[in-house]
């Protein structure tokens, strides 16, 4: 006759008691981990951002459980199988356990599989086509970004018509439907949904919005997308996660003297300020541009159109680069003129923007883009756009 004893009973029901409560421990320290770790990030400016979190949060807690549940275990083992003082002897011979082996493939195998299912639905739902969607070129070249608005019929400015263009605009717009306008902030406003069509002039960059969780490479000959959508009106640092070079730090947004300057995303509150802030002022400024070329020129390059400011000193515009010779007084620079060969400065400031490598200011290196005269060739820069920089940076004379 078998006798169960009743110490042996209480054991088991305790070890299991305390079993749940390791188990209910270890699922509640998950969550805790999950909760408290995305309070580091940035808040969430993008309802791609809301999915990519609530993503992260779900791997967090699977990835806190594992992590209490492999400590705790150590920790267990180390307490409850220690070797005692005086004891000499082996431990006992284990040869495995199916089960168990079987269990521990299994259960990741399976938490394997449903975050790849979520996280294909995430990248698939963050990536797809929006109705209404702002579609707006970026480029990256060493070392900016530059941003491309298409302005169309609806966009122009309130009492503005096609007519009243000058010629050389109206010509333009009618020839492709709208007129282009670059600057180097990317603006929008709250629920906008945007698509970025993106392209490097030059080498590998990434473009990153932290507070929007989107990174994209821009890759040499190939055109890259990526999409979102704002939910919180702010102002957003972009910032160039692919080091591509000695100006790589530069082609993130920064303040000076709490002026944005650089590469920022601007959301605004709704579309009528987003028009009134930003689009009007900014199609006004191309769709009437100055007649003095000096004037076109400095609009220009205050536009950021081109990437100079990150590489150049020109005091007149703010720059404050330190990667090119500065632009002070470049116009008085006549002592270049024997070393290049140039007849006048006008010629010499034309060809150094059309061969730069032609002659390297000492001790800056071969780092300026070409700008090239036809559409089709990159870095492309129409010759009124490349007459009208001279004639402005003819004017530098100061020191």
């Amino acid at each position: 006759m078998n006798v169960r004893n009743p110490n042996t009973s209480s054991r088991g029901s305790n070890a299991i008691l305390w079993i749940v409560i390791a188990g209910l421990v270890i699922i509640a320290g998950g969550f805790l981990i999950a909760t408290l770790t995305p309070t580091v990030l940035p808040a969430e400016a993008s309802a791609q951002a809301v999915q990519v979190d609530q993503l992260f949060r779900f791997m967090l807690t699977i990835g806190g459980a594992i992590f209490l549940l492999v400590q705790g275990v150590l920790a267990f083992s180390v307490i409850r199988f220690r070797a005692r003082r005086g004891d000499m002897t082996d431990g006992p011979a284990i040869h495995g356990n199916t089960t168990l082996e079987f269990i521990w493939t299994a259960i990741p195998a399976v938490i394997v599989l449903v975050l790849t299912i979520y996280s294909y639905q995430v990248w698939t739902s963050t990536r797809a086509p929006q109705p209404n969607e702002q579609v707006t070129g970026v480029v990256g070249a060493r070392f900016a970004w530059t941003f491309t608005y298409g302005v169309n019929e609806a966009d122009l400015p309130a009492g503005v018509t096609v007519e009243q263009l000058p010629p050389p605009v109206q010509e333009r717009f009618e020839q492709d439907g709208q007129i282009q306008l670059v600057a180097n902030q990317l603006h929008t406003y709250v629920d906008q949904p945007v698509l970025l069509q993106m392209d490097t002039q030059d080498v590998i960059h990434s473009f990153w919005v932290p507070a929007l969780r989107i990174k994209q490479d821009l890759l040499p000959g190939r055109t890259t997308e990526i999409r979102f959508t704002p939910i919180e009106a702010g102002v957003y640092r972009v910032v160039c996660a692919e080091l591509c070079g000695s100006g790589h730090g530069d082609m993130a947004g920064t303040l000076v003297d709490g002026n944005l300057m650089g590469a920022w995303l601007v959301v605004h509150p709704d579309e009528a300020t987003y028009r009134r802030e930003f689009l009007e002022p900014e199609a006004n400024r191309v769709l009437f541009p100055p007649e003095d070329p000096v004037q076109l020129g400095r609009q220009i390059l205050g536009s950021g159109k081109y990437p100079c400011a990150t590489c150049h000193v020109l005091t007149d515009l703010g720059w404050a680069g330190n990667i090119g010779p500065a632009l002070d007084g470049v116009g008085t620079r006549t002592q270049r003129l024997a070393a290049t060969g140039a007849a006048s400065m006008e010629e010499y400031l034309h060809d150094s923007l059309r061969n730069p490598g032609a002659y390297l200011v000492p001790g800056f290196g071969n780092l300026m883009p070409q700008f090239n005269p036809e559409p089709d060739q990159p870095n492309y820069m129409p010759e009124e756009d490349l007459t009208a920089i001279v004639a402005y940076l003819l004017t530098q004379t100061g020191q």
